[in-house]
């Protein structure tokens, strides 16, 4: 977390379905609101400065007080020129170590809008900053460019496409009927052409003049791609009229410690408000607030521990387990450069944290997954275990990448090794890293797609000597834990075991003879690798129907990736599937965890 550019933090926000707040700051008082704000709401922002701001302070003074706030902040945050339309000026902030630029050409032709904002892009880039660029005309003042109502010409996807296929920006900002300023009459916004747009732009979009749209405009362009909205006019109008009412209401002091305390707080509150509605924290909580099945980059998920915590509190969930695949859970993590307890971390954003590990078992069997929550991960028995895991796993998938590689498909062991430019040990791979590769490779669409042509052709087929389930469920006894079936529809209807041929249902009786604890319930089967014909909701009334008097539990999980991280489809949210929290602090076993926790 610090001091960025521009490029992740928006492109992790369009892939998220979310937004970056851009909220033009006019002095030291309101860049720290601002910042203050994002890092009590855990989220990303784009400080931006007019040229008018810059100039009246100088650009070494102004980057003297912003950048030691930015690098010294809990979130990332992004440092932006906003609507410069001097290429020697803004080449100079660059100079100075602005993290990102936009350059103004509305009022030119396009010819020369796409030279002059691409010799400011080729300058950024090799700065290591991003460059923004607009296209058509948005009607109101801002920083002294001045468009008359009237004036303001859409852009035209056409012009769009060749503006952003010859200046290779990194955001882009047509104009779609919103305006800077204080909006004077009706709001007419071109949602189609907006859609239109961000459908074939390789970049994320801008929305400009943000103040004063409703909540379901911002909703409504968000869901249409905005990444970023500039916020001006609500920052001036926080400013000044915070401070008129505090001279207001205290006529006789003349304290101007309290007077910008007051003023940062009107400020703060602004900014808070707008990023709220911007990272849709109130817009989509999760349906559950308990979710037990969850992953990290610990193996195959997207999310450090520490960001899947937070994006639980964010959606608010209040118990989560990390259940990642076959490694143990984390007993510390990195937090500003300290390592502390996640238990007490969690505690902090106000989530009961659980530890846990998704163990993979039966050798013989796809998808027998069993959750481990709340054992002493310290206990030599369990780490045995995850020892001889781990040696079966490495020998396994770098045979599948051999004997893919062999039939025509490609993979090399370093390239899983090194997925998503991301070094790892052998030990942390994960099979779901070879599956993506295919995908991205493009030998079948989706990692899914993948997973079922190994797993349902013979010629691909790789067995890893696994664990047996009763195995693995008397281990979690003996260590103080409880043993849950994870989505139990994604093993077939029928299985063949050392002991012979049997039924899911003859499968999951022995289990519940073996001291199974719990079955999940409710999961994220639509967005997975099940081909079955029963909805979510009708697996969830079978399992009650036919174990809820069986066993202790009827469990439930998204089975969170952060697959936002990497795709638009099928995307599982934390929360997604889960339990209540009632059932949670009413069920003997499950609240002992939270206990614990």
């Amino acid at each position: 977390m610090g001091y960025v550019n521009m490029e992740k933090i928006l492109r992790d926000a369009r892939k998220g379905g979310y937004a970056v707040g851009a909220f033009n700051i006019v002095n030291d008082l309101t860049a720290r609101a601002a910042v203050q704000a994002a890092e009590e709401l855990e989220q990303n922002i784009i400080l931006q400065t007019s040229v008018k701001t810059v100039k009246a302070f100088g650009i070494t003074a102004m980057m003297a007080f912003l950048k030691p706030l930015a690098e010294h902040a809990s979130v990332d945050v992004a440092i932006h020129l906003d609507h410069s339309t001097d290429i020697a000026f803004t080449k100079d902030c660059l100079d100075a170590g602005w993290s990102s630029v936009m350059y103004d050409g509305s009022k030119l032709s396009l010819a020369e809008n796409i030279a002059n904002t691409r010799e400011l892009g080729e300058y950024a880039h090799k700065m290591g900053a991003t460059i923004e660029g607009e296209l058509g005309a948005i009607v109101g003042v801002e920083d002294d460019i001045f468009v008359m109502e009237g004036a303001g010409a859409h852009a035209k996807p056409a012009d769009c496409r060749v503006f952003l296929e010859k200046t290779g920006v990194d955001a882009f900002a047509p104009a779609v009927g919103t305006a800077h300023g204080v909006y004077k009459g009706e709001i007419n916004i071109d949602y189609d052409l907006f859609d239109e747009i961000n459908s074939f732009s390789p970049c994320p979009l801008v929305l400009h003049g943000g103040t004063g749209l409703t909540d379901d405009m911002f909703y409504r362009l968000i869901d249409l791609g905005a990444a970023k909205v500039n916020i001006s006019t609500a920052i001036k109008i926080a400013y000044c009229q915070g401070m008129k009412q505090y001279l207001l209401d205290h006529p006789d002091q003349n304290d101007p410690l309290k007077l910008d305390a007051f003023v940062a707080a009107q400020v703060k509150a602004v900014v808070s408000r707008h990023i709220r509605f911007f990272s849709q924290m109130d817009r989509h909580r999760a349906p559950f607030e308990v979710d037990l099945h969850c992953h990290s980059t610990r193996s195959d998920g997207g999310d450090t521990p520490k960001e899947l915590i937070i994006n639980a509190a964010k959606r608010g969930v209040k118990v989560v387990a990390i259940t990642d695949h076959d490694v143990l859970p984390p007993d510390k993590i990195e937090i500003n450069g300290i390592m502390i307890d996640p238990v007490a971390f969690a505690a902090q954003k106000g989530v009961t944290f659980i530890p846990g590990i998704e163990f993979s078992c039966e050798t013989e069997v796809e998808d027998v997954h069993i959750v481990v929550l709340g054992c002493d991960f310290s206990d030599p028995r369990i780490l045995a275990m995850n020892q001889k895991i781990v040696h079966s796993k490495i020998d396994s998938y770098r045979k599948l990448t051999e004997l893919l590689t062999e039939k025509g498909y490609p993979i090399s062991w370093e390239e899983v090794l090194n997925y998503d430019e991301i070094p790892r040990k052998p030990e942390d791979v994960q099979k779901k890293l070879i599956f993506n590769l295919m995908a991205e490779k493009g030998y079948t669409k989706t990692w899914s797609e993948a997973k079922l042509l190994c797993r349902n052709n013979p010629e691909y087929s790789v067995k890893r000597e696994k664990p047996a389930a009763a195995e693995i469920i008397r281990l979690a006894h003996q260590t103080g834990g409880i043993a849950i079936l994870a989505h139990p529809y994604l093993i077939d209807e029928r299985i063949v075991l050392q002991q012979g041929e049997m039924t899911r249902a003859e499968f999951i009786d022995g289990l519940i003879e073996d001291g199974l604890d719990g079955i999940e319930a409710a999961y994220t089967y639509d967005k997975t690798a099940y081909n079955g014909d029963l909805t979510k909701a009708q697996i969830i009334e079978q399992v009650k129907q036919n174990y809820a008097d069986r066993v202790a539990i009827i469990s439930g999980g998204s089975d969170y990736h952060a697959d936002y991280k990497k795709t638009d489809k099928k995307v599982r949210q934390i929360g997604e599937a889960g339990i209540s929290l009632t059932y949670f602090r009413t069920n003997p076993l499950l609240s002992r965890l939270g206990r614990q926790g």
